[in-house]
């Protein structure tokens, strides 16, 4: 049931004022953020579709982050009332005034805010916030955080795929915790390693004919025969995002070329500051013999990485791109956005922070294949991320989104070579406020639904 609500003081001190509640039983108990509190309730007079709630002083302060005249869902027992959704984002925290979350802050903001319009209490939780039962609130009138205490979330989605040290081994065992709880929506932490991911979807007929070929590498003296062998390769380190640390090797007869990307301005720029900077320079490097191959990979730092068989991307004005699918999990995946990423000219990597562009995704599907086959073409990637979605929540149960990374050559053929579990939303921004926008309420719905107060989802 969804009610609006009003909170406020009197005389006979803090309550609730609920409107659509007609013909409903009364409750004497509450519960709300994991907080349980004794009600008192009266139905007023001549206004049979309004309730007046009397609750603690706690409870009331908690509440107030929903401000006045707001939506709260409400699930009815029989003496008990479930207030919520609180959807809780787990992430790593930052040392930065404005920025506490890095450069997810603003998305952090923007989720409390609508949140607060769809009757979803948003918080957020970095490492220690679920043992103490903190969290920190956006206040959308002041703009600023606080913190309140004695939170517990119904839903959780991890926004970080590593942590800081000492915080690390603080958010592992959290995560865990949560897992075990049943609370967190997020594909598990190993799901952020690539070879994890493409071992999983290579074991489905479905898919593994639209993979790469791909294997793992430990060693200079290994990927050097890799690359002798197969001629063009990407290497990646597993857990790896935002296009950082990926080459691209080319065997040039008995010499390999190695070309990769240097960011002008460094990444914790971007998590510090207001500044989103992602020039980078194309360099290239000239690899002789198996020696200087194991040189090449000591300098990369890489113990472990994924190499795998380069797919050739179709270019506009000899810019690469290829596509990202935002994907929300339910008993139908749903396609939330359609994005094309085109990357800077000569690059190994088309990511928004490497200095890629976002377009629409049919423009460049069209240019592909043609104005006849967009809609063919598009349903089939559709039909793609749908299985992707499918195939992650039977082994690893129900996880909230994911974004799922598509080359479409220019034969028409159509490669998956990545899934990301925490999808971020800059590229929808640059390509359209709305869709940013909607692609956040539907997160939102799913908090909703996945706990219970709105349609069944699994």
């Amino acid at each position: 049931m969804r009610m609006s609500v009003e909170i406020s003081s009197s005389l006979r001190g803090n309550h609730v004022r609920l409107s659509g509640a007609d013909g409903t039983k009364l409750p004497n108990r509450l519960v709300f953020g994991g907080r349980a509190t004794t009600v008192q309730c009266t139905r007023n007079q001549g206004q049979t579709k309004h309730v007046t709630l009397y609750v603690s002083r706690a409870l009331a302060q908690a509440l107030f982050g929903l401000g006045q005249n707001r939506v709260l869902h409400v699930r009815i027992g029989d003496a008990l009332w479930r207030l919520g959704p609180v959807l809780g984002l787990y992430v790593d925290l930052i040392a930065a005034k404005d920025r506490p979350f890095g450069e997810q802050t603003r998305m952090f903001e923007e989720l409390c805010t609508y949140g607060q319009q769809l009757g979803v209490f948003v918080v957020v939780q970095t490492p220690g916030d679920v043992t103490a039962r903190s969290a920190k609130v956006y206040d959308s009138v002041s703009k600023t955080w606080r913190t309140v205490r004695g939170v517990v979330p119904d839903l959780v989605i991890r926004r970080a795929g590593t942590f800081k040290k000492p915080r690390a081994k603080v958010a592992k065992r959290e995560l865990q915790q949560l897992l075990l709880r049943k609370r967190l929506y997020t594909l598990p932490s190993q799901c952020s390693n690539k070879w994890t991911l493409y071992q999983v979807l290579h074991s489905t007929p479905e898919l593994n004919r639209h993979l790469p070929g791909t294997t793992m590498c430990t060693s200079g003296t290994q990927l050097y025969r890799e690359v002798m062998a197969r001629n063009d390769v990407y290497v990646k380190p597993p857990g790896g995002s935002q296009g950082v640390s990926i080459y691209r090797l080319q065997r040039k007869g008995a010499l390999i070329e190695a070309t990769f990307e240097r960011r002008v301005v460094p990444r914790y720029t971007e998590r510090l500051t207001k500044v989103f900077e992602p020039r980078t320079t194309i360099e290239h490097r000239i690899i002789q013999s198996i020696d200087e191959c194991v040189s090449f990979w000591k300098q990369t730092r890489l113990t472990r990485a994924v190499v795998q068989d380069t797919v050739e991307l179709p270019k506009l004005d000899g810019q690469p791109y290829d596509f990202r699918w935002l994907v929300q999990s339910s008993d139908e995946p749903t396609v939330v956005a359609r994005v094309a990423r085109v990357g800077q000219k000569g690059a190994v990597t088309t990511n928004i922070h490497t200095g890629g562009d976002a377009r629409k995704a049919e423009d460049l599907v069209r240019r592909i294949v043609g104005r006849d086959s967009v809609k063919e073409t598009i349903a089939k990637m559709d039909k793609l991320a749908s299985q992707v979605v499918r195939t992650l929540a039977a082994r690893y149960g129900p996880f909230a989104e994911l974004g799922i990374d598509f080359a479409l050559t220019p034969k028409g053929d159509i490669y998956i070579f990545e899934v990301n579990p925490t999808p971020g939303r800059r590229m929808l921004r640059m390509l359209s406020q709305d869709t940013r926008r909607l692609s956040l309420e539907y997160l939102l719905e799913y908090a909703i639904r996945a706990t219970g107060y709105g349609g069944a989802i699994h």
